[in-house]
């Protein structure tokens, strides 16, 4: 047995890995701190190596460590993008959350989110949670994993890449993202704003009432009822640009 054949199956078994670990890093889906980092790493090892087993595919030994060092960069990017991309069906609603807050008056109130490990709104990180149990309950996080695996089979291991799908559907997901955002944001603004319209003219006709005493508690209790009304009321909404969001993924990496 010539074990010099066993090297181009390591190199895959390895490649095929970094590209699933790059994906593990950026989408959030699965965790981002260090009190899950072995089990994301672990998780990718798993995926890269069952990917692997199923492509069945021996690459060339590259001639060199640079060689192999560009291959495994490739495999990152590829990763990183991905997960980027999927990462945006919940940084809609986070963005939606920003906007939300900003005109409740918490723009000031931020605080640690133990997700990301940096500092958010409170508004923006009920948001997220929100996200992450609606990705969770209809298993959306198991579509994700699925359109990783379509990578393997659109851009398999080692092969050449095409860059201008995957530059056109970022684009076109970011704008989506921050329309998802506007969108459901819209509601809750407009609420907020005829209760703005309603203090100014009861300020007008009652000048004696002071509007500082209840406005700031009246607008926090109004953000949040229509939060959760629209919330319940939107779901649909929110799964089809969930869906479209893992679709455009998809489309950044077309079938050959």
């Amino acid at each position: 047995m010539d074990l010099r054949l066993l090297e181009g199956q390591a190199i895959g078994l390895l490649l095929h890995v970094v590209r699933a670990t790059g994906f593990f890093v950026s989408v959030p889906l699965f965790g981002r701190q260090t009190d899950s980092m072995i089990l994301r790493l672990m998780l990718a090892l798993s995926l890269g190596s069952m990917f692997w087993w199923v492509a069945n595919k021996q690459l060339v030994v590259p001639a060199d460590i640079i060689s192999l060092a560009l291959l495994g960069m490739r495999e990152v990017f590829i990763g990183l993008v991905l997960g980027f991309a999927i990462s945006l069906m919940t940084n809609s609603l986070v963005a939606a959350g920003e906007i939300i807050g900003n005109e409740m008056g918490f723009s000031m109130a931020r605080m640690m989110n133990p997700e990301s490990g940096s500092d958010s709104s409170v508004v923006s990180q009920l948001f997220q949670v929100v996200a992450f149990l609606l990705v969770l309950s209809f298993d959306l996080h198991h579509e994700a994993l699925r359109v990783l695996q379509q990578t393997y089979e659109a851009c398999p291991v080692g092969e050449s890449l095409a860059l201008e799908p995957i530059w056109t559907g970022l684009q076109t997901m970011v704008a989506a993202s921050i329309s998802v955002a506007v969108s459901y944001a819209f509601p809750v603004l407009s609420m907020m704003f005829l209760l703005t319209i309603g203090m100014v003219l009861l300020g007008r006709a009652v000048p004696q009432i002071n509007l500082m005493e209840f406005s700031y508690a009246a607008r926090v209790l109004v953000a949040l009822f229509a939060a959760a009304w629209f919330l319940s009321d939107g779901t649909p909404f929110l799964l089809g640009a969930f869906h479209d969001f893992l679709d455009g993924a998809r489309a950044m990496f077309p079938a050959r």
